[in-house]
């Protein structure tokens, strides 16, 4: 009876759906919608195979982080925790604390495509997944039609396309790639209260915190809006237990990542060490003086003029979602003036009560929420707009549509036309230029010191009175022979981090840093062996092993609700 409930209720949110929308101007069947979305978000990235890679500012920062993990993972070590060669080989700490999730995609399609080649796949991937994502979530409550529409106008967004033809925020843009589907199974969830619903939420937002951290928390919060206006409210603590025992599921498969991120915060440098204005929350409020000041926050303040543009059409269905007392459009519009606003000096109190929402830096970072939901009110809204056109032609009813058409002008001259594109050829030469440079503050031990700082080391260890053989040099893993003589302090060029170890055979010797954050140990009098490796502590293991069962359980119910399903097609 529960699940008949429900099925009744997906119905007459489907029967509204289509009374508000002209179903007979938006009539596609799944099949063709999904190859039309498919479709789209390959035409997406056509620019970048005909023109090269877009070069945002933070390009370099994503393939020097791409290149040595694609490698260390060639040679077994699926999930490394040491960046050794940035830095001039003084290495740094970035793999532990950036999410990995791109970069396993790059990873896993660069040896059949080149780094040219798995680039543009892994965008086209992206897109489609962002697309179909939308049509994902808003199939459930729209015609196919309008869900397609809702799709398509996600991938063009003036925000979320910016992500990749001009900012290069790669990882933000494999983010919102997972959003929708997060948005999809806590609707679900809020709605059916299906376990497989809570499973794949929980699967989803594991993705989401494995690929980038700024939208994880802003995600988070708006999804918790979202679903504190979409939920039942007969059903409140049923729906919220399911809903918890989503997110807790996202975090038990996340944990490998987070738990050794959480825990060595305090040994790198960060946002505490040093801080700069560029990165306070606090002067990158669009619409504000401070954003004057800035570059990037100024050009925010254009983005968002255009966000606000392509939402325009939707404005009549404010009114209509009112009257139909439907939660889906109410709980989406919701979420879009909330997400608007946490860009606005009016936001303010929010970010300083908030626990971590400071550390997103960048208010306009909501623009990525703003133009989700802002896709699918405007493909709900457009058919009534056309109809209102036909019946009551106004020169006032035209306004929202040309802000609208002057969205996807910008989009199409200043977004994608304007970018700075590498040829296939300029590439190649990119990224080994790349590899040792100076890395990002924030990810650099508490200790270390900038390199125009540190002395000039002639070798990989140096020891005053005593020689040096290097035999093995690896990203964590050393080991050099030491001649005879007495003990001495050996400096070895790696800035020191407290999960290297060393020993001479039996012996465990002390890793400390020097007073530029260079790695010293006393090597013991007599010939030796030293060997240094970097070592997880036990909790990331243990870490390790929950994420890794909770993939497996995720796995196996997913297996095990598909046989399901076909034993009972099998026995109808």
């Amino acid at each position: 009876m529960k699940a008949a409930g429900n099925e009744l209720s997906t119905s007459q949110d489907r029967q509204s759906a289509a009374r508000l929308v002209d179903a007979r101007i938006f009539h596609l069947n799944d099949a063709r919608a999904i190859l039309l979305i498919a479709t789209f978000s390959a035409a997406l990235v056509i620019p970048i195979a005909l023109w090269g890679i877009p070069q945002g500012g933070d390009l370099a920062n994503h393939y020097r982080f791409a290149l040595p993990f694609y490698e260390s993972i060639e040679k077994g070590n699926l999930y490394p925790g040491w960046l050794a060669e940035s830095n001039d080989g003084y290495g740094d700490a970035r793999f532990r604390f950036y999410p990995p999730g791109l970069y396993y995609l790059l990873a896993l399609l660069k040896p059949v495509t080149g780094w040219f080649g798995s680039s543009v796949v892994s965008f086209a991937i992206l897109s489609a997944l962002g697309c179909l994502g939308v049509y994902f979530w808003t199939r459930s409550f729209l015609p196919s039609g309008a869900a397609a529409l809702a799709s398509v106008l996600y991938g063009v967004t003036p925000y979320h396309l910016n992500e990749l033809y001009q900012a290069s925020l790669l990882s933000e843009y494999a983010g919102c790639a997972v959003l929708p589907f997060v948005f999809a199974f806590a609707d679900r969830v809020c709605m059916r209260r299906k376990l497989s619903d809570v499973a794949a939420l929980g699967a989803v937002y594991a993705l989401l915190i494995l690929t980038n951290l700024p939208l994880a928390v802003i995600g988070s919060l708006s999804v918790l809006v979202f679903s504190l206006v979409r939920i039942e409210r007969d059903k409140v603590a049923q729906t919220t237990l399911k809903l918890v025992l989503g997110v807790f599921i996202g975090v038990a498969a996340s944990a490998f990542f987070w738990v050794r991120m959480l825990s060595e915060l305090s040994w790198i440098k960060g946002s505490g060490v040093d801080p700069k204005a560029y990165y306070d929350y606090r002067l990158n409020f669009i619409f504000s003086p401070a954003a004057l000041t800035n570059r990037n926050t100024w050009y925010a303040n254009l983005l968002a003029l255009t966000t606000l543009a392509f939402l325009l059409p939707a404005v009549i269905l404010v009114r209509k979602a009112y009257r139909s007392g439907k939660l889906p459009y109410l709980a989406i519009f919701v979420v879009t003036v909330f997400s608007f606003m946490m860009t606005l000096p009016l936001s303010k109190p929010l970010w300083s009560v908030i626990p971590k929402l400071s550390e997103v830096q960048f208010p306009w970072r909501w623009l990525a929420v703003t133009s989700l939901t802002a896709s699918v009110l405007v493909a709900t809204a457009l058919p009534a707009w056309f109809d209102l056109l036909r019946t009551q032609i106004r020169p006032l009813y035209f306004l929202p549509m040309l802000g609208f058409v002057f969205s996807i002008i910008f989009v199409a001259t200043q977004i994608v036309w304007d970018s700075d594109y590498m040829s296939r050829q300029e590439f190649a030469s990119f990224l080994p230029s790349i590899r040792g440079a100076v890395s990002f503050k924030d990810w650099l031990p508490v200790n270390a010191q900038p390199l125009t700082e540190l002395p000039k080391m002639s070798a990989n260890v140096e020891l005053d009175s005593r020689r040096a053989a290097v035999e093995v040099w690896e990203p964590e893993y050393r080991r050099f022979q030491i001649s005879d003589g007495p003990a001495v302090d050996a400096r070895v060029k790696t800035f020191y981090y407290p999960n290297w170890i060393a020993s001479a055979g039996t012996t465990l010797l002390e890793v400390r840093p020097s007073a530029e954050g260079v790695a010293l140990l006393t090597v013991p009098a007599g010939a030796t062996t030293v060997e240094m490796r970097f070592r997880e502590p036990p909790k990331v293991k243990i870490a390790s092993v929950v994420s890794g069962i909770s993939w497996l359980l995720l796995f196996f119910s997913a297996a095990f609700r598909t046989f399901m399903k076909r034993e009972d097609r099998a026995a109808i």
